[in-house]
């Protein structure tokens, strides 16, 4: 028992794919492995549109069979980045190994095109079995998907044995082995139903579509991972971005106050805005260490960084009308209330994420201390 995949479901997965394309050919094509992978895509594509010309699937087609050789096409790029790490990197031995298996990869489609003529001729659906023409299809297009796809999964299992993988990358890592393991089990299937007859599922070949048509849909949604968080880095929406955003009011108070300390423009969108947010928070801690002389003296002696972990905005609050006094002063040309060096900021932190909550904190009520000046 089959069910063939339908227009319904076709069409939608079809524009879905192309979407995902699309934005990779766009976004996402800077290394050599994005681009293997926006190969694999467009000929999975190409694959999934020449099925959709099969007018009749009860009987062997020529677009069904192109179909799969553009399948067995979109798989050598899988074999070409799992040896990706074998060539070291050199594009030159990339693209020459390349082109051996995309070689393959042709005279495999070209068995099963000659193994399809005469079941086209004679009106019959080519499909795996134990004749000639089985035989010769399930060779041709099953041992090179095999080989394809474990080359790519041993350089997974590689890359997570490493261990130095961030959690998002161990997660997509694993979420690709599964991909593979459903590829090999519909294969099982297929042998285990050509040797023995059992399972009973009917024609292979629509199975083999089904199954197609899934791990494009499933791969498209994992790849598309990188696509998401660049065009989320690209909207300003990421976290370093939104820190930036929060900061700017008090980074251009300060570093207009004390002009000579600015690195470089943090309104720069050349760079990222994680660049742009470690340049705004040094330029920030080096514009709080020289208005120091001109801060007023504290009303009681109290830890800055001790009241700030604790959550109570009173201490903040204060030292930011401070601030907002020295800034004044400075710009106003008056002589420092306090002899000396430019000295420490009291907001400097052993780790740039306890700094960078700090500082936030101080932008979170700088407005009011600014404008109250």
């Amino acid at each position: 028992m089959w069910i063939p995949v339908t227009g319904f479901v076709a069409w939608p997965v079809i524009g879905y794919v192309t979407t995902v394309l699309v934005g990779r050919l766009l976004f996402v094509r800077e290394t050599i492995i994005d681009r293997l992978m926006n190969r694999t895509f467009l000929w999975s594509l190409a694959g999934l549109l020449l099925y959709r010309c099969t007018i009749m699937p009860q009987i062997a087609s020529l677009a069904q069979q192109l179909a799969l050789g553009c399948i067995l096409l979109a798989m050598t790029n899988l074999h070409g980045i799992g040896t990706f790490a074998d060539t070291g990197g050199d594009p030159s031995i990339v693209w020459r190994r390349q082109r051996f298996y995309s070689c393959v990869a042709v005279a495999a489609a070209t068995v099963i095109l000659l193994a399809g003529t005469s079941a086209r001729h004679d009106g019959r659906l080519l499909d795996l079995g134990m004749d000639a023409e089985g035989i010769a299809v399930g060779y041709a297009f099953g041992i090179p998907l095999t080989i394809n796809t474990f080359v790519f999964f041993r350089a997974g299992i590689r890359e997570l044995r490493r261990g130095d993988l961030s959690a998002r990358e161990t997660v997509l890592g694993h979420a690709l082995g599964v991909g593979i393991m459903y590829m090999w089990l519909t294969e099982a299937v297929s042998i285990a139903q050509t040797s023995t007859g059992w399972p009973a599922l009917g024609p292979h070949m629509p199975r083999i579509e089904a199954a197609v048509t899934l791990c494009v849909a499933y791969y498209a949604t994992l790849t598309a991972v990188p696509l998401v968080i660049l065009l989320i880095a690209r909207a300003g929406l990421d976290p370093a971005a939104r820190a930036c955003r929060r900061l700017r009011p008090l980074w251009c108070d300060l570093t207009a106050a004390v002009p000579e300390i600015v690195l470089s423009s943090a309104a720069d969108t050349s760079i990222g805005a994680d660049a742009r947010l470690l340049r705004m928070t040094v330029e920030i801690r080096d514009a709080l260490m020289h208005l120091g002389p001109y801060l007023p003296a504290a009303s009681d002696a109290t830890d800055l960084t001790r009241t700030c972990e604790s959550g109570s905005d009173r201490e903040p609050i204060r030292y930011a009308h401070r601030l907002a006094h020295a800034v004044c002063a400075r710009q106003s040309g008056l002589t420092a209330e306090h002899s000396g060096i430019a000295r420490r900021s009291p907001l400097t932190a052993q780790d740039f994420d306890t700094e960078l909550r700090h500082l936030l904190d101080l932008a979170r009520v700088w407005p009011g201390a600014r404008a109250a000046e």
